[in-house]
């Protein structure tokens, strides 16, 4: 990873949008890549766990997944490797992250950390995954086994416990480590039972961080099951398809996250080069209806996003925040993003997306 060329590319993402430029000279610098859409819970919060998925269900195969690494690894600063499934399912999960870091390329990882045994946990420690986001929506059992349906509180607890404490007896720094928790407000919770709940990570844990819900677009836009922002006001152009890019199990090339089903695939990595699809017929359409803002009309699928629904910062918008923040990581660190969160909710008097509260 060249460090001074990420940032450089974040800096001419940034530009290309401002200009309302859609063919562009800078490449992301940020990936997601799905090594499986296969999940073993059924979360309310998502399409996966809530039956909604259209497409085949799969494992990325290890020498395609070879094959992305090895072309973006020219120009990618991290790749978070997980999308719509849960990323221990897959049986070459280490030897994946391992060959992103090899490559220069961070991985990150998100989990449910149901499938966290212990020797998963000694592995994940010995595998270049650089940071952990633990997806665990509840400060009580009940509150979280509403949410994570088939997940079971104490034993899921213990999984990220001991991978933390396995951590500290190692004397390790990294991965950085986030304790993820989404206000789905599924249930009361006082006070007490957080304080009680978060002492548990007590000098294990490097950041708690609340998060606002999302709705994966439109896909639960209708939904009564759990609380999220009804969003009515847009701030196009959605800058994500300026920074960052998606690549599913299969291949396809998608420009959001939230497209579980492969609505809006612009190519397919085994037909052609990354390079070509991000400058392709398809990506060009989509970003001009960002600019025209005929998004809706393009892509039904935008409606209610919270990406699109959340204001910029001092001209900066929500989708580039990710890549501009994980560019200055490379030189700063990752309490960098937890600064940079603390400052966004003091610009936004404590209505940013997401918060730190340790």
């Amino acid at each position: 990873m060249n460090k001074p060329s990420v940032i450089w590319n974040n800096l001419r993402a940034l530009s290309n949008l401002h200009r309302k430029v859609t063919h562009l000279d800078n490449l992301p610098t940020y990936f997601w890549l799905e090594p499986t859409n296969n999940c073993n819970l059924k979360c309310v919060m998502c399409p996966t766990g809530m039956d909604m998925l259209e497409v085949d269900r799969g494992f990325m195969d290890f020498d395609l997944y070879k094959k992305i690494i090895d072309e973006i690894s020219r120009y990618a600063s991290a790749v978070t490797l997980a999308v719509s499934g849960e990323s221990l399912y897959h049986p070459k999960f280490f030897e994946m992250a391992r060959y992103a870091a090899d490559k220069g390329i961070k991985p990150l990882l998100n989990t449910n950390a149901t499938m966290l045994t212990k020797n998963k946990a000694e592995m994940l420690l010995e595998s270049g995954v650089t940071s952990i986001s633990f997806a665990f929506d509840g400060f009580k059992k009940s509150q979280y086994e509403k949410a994570r349906v088939g997940a079971d509180f104490d034993k899921t607890l213990n999984n990220i416990l001991y991978f933390l404490e396995e951590k500290k007896r190692k004397g390790k720094n990294s991965p950085y480590c986030v304790l993820s928790i989404l206000m789905l407000e599924l249930e009361e919770c006082s006070d007490d039972e957080q304080a009680e709940f978060l002492a548990r990570f007590d000098g294990l844990i490097d950041e708690v961080r609340i998060r606002e819900v999302s709705t994966w677009g439109s896909s639960f836009k209708d939904s009564d099951t759990f609380s999220f922002r009804e969003n009515h006001t847009y701030h196009p152009p959605c800058s994500r398809l300026w920074s960052t890019s998606v690549i599913s199990w299969n291949g396809n090339v998608l420009p959001c996250i939230y497209d579980s089903n492969h609505e809006m695939a612009v190519g397919n990595i085994k037909n052609q080069s990354f390079q070509e699809i991000w400058n392709g017929e398809a990506m060009l359409k989509f970003r001009q209806s960002m600019v025209d803002e005929k998004f809706l009309e393009h892509s039904p699928l935008c409606e209610n996003c919270i990406v699109l629904g959340t204001p910029p910062i001092i001209g900066i918008p929500s989708g580039i925040r990710l890549t501009l923040a994980d560019s200055a990581t490379n030189i700063f660190g990752y309490r960098f993003e937890k600064a940079a969160l603390s400052l966004a909710n003091k610009l936004r008097k404590g209505r940013f997306t997401s918060k730190t509260v340790n």
